[in-house]
């Protein structure tokens, strides 16, 4: 996402906008990608590496956001803050993770 952010930057608009712009932009993400990773190399020791496909994907994605995923999490994260304001029920304990393909959610402590 962070390369999708530099892409945004240096060309104005999101990678893969319109249909004809996905192949064309693929090694352009690539390049803004590489630009990226350099950054993060630096600070890092571990090993950071991103597959062909998953470029493919954020480019054939075209900068779209999916509304009911934002909606739900940001439902429970609303109703988790107005648990902690108000200090009735008990918050969710450590990590919560929502699974938009399915609709379903986890509560994991670790």
């Amino acid at each position: 996402l962070r390369a999708a952010d530099a892409f945004h930057a240096q060309f104005n608009r999101w990678p893969g906008t319109m249909d004809d712009d996905v192949e064309a932009d693929v090694p352009l993400l690539k390049q803004c990608l590489g630009n990226v990773l350099g950054e993060l190399r630096a600070h890092t020791t571990a090993p950071l590496a991103v597959k062909d496909d998953v470029v493919f994907e954020v480019c054939r994605y075209g900068g779209g956001e999916i509304h009911t995923v934002a909606s739900v999490v940001g439902g429970v994260g609303a109703q988790e803050a107005i648990k902690v304001i108000t200090g009735q029920f008990v918050p969710l304990n450590n990590t919560f993770v929502y699974k938009g393909l399915n609709g379903t959610g986890l509560t994991a402590e670790f």
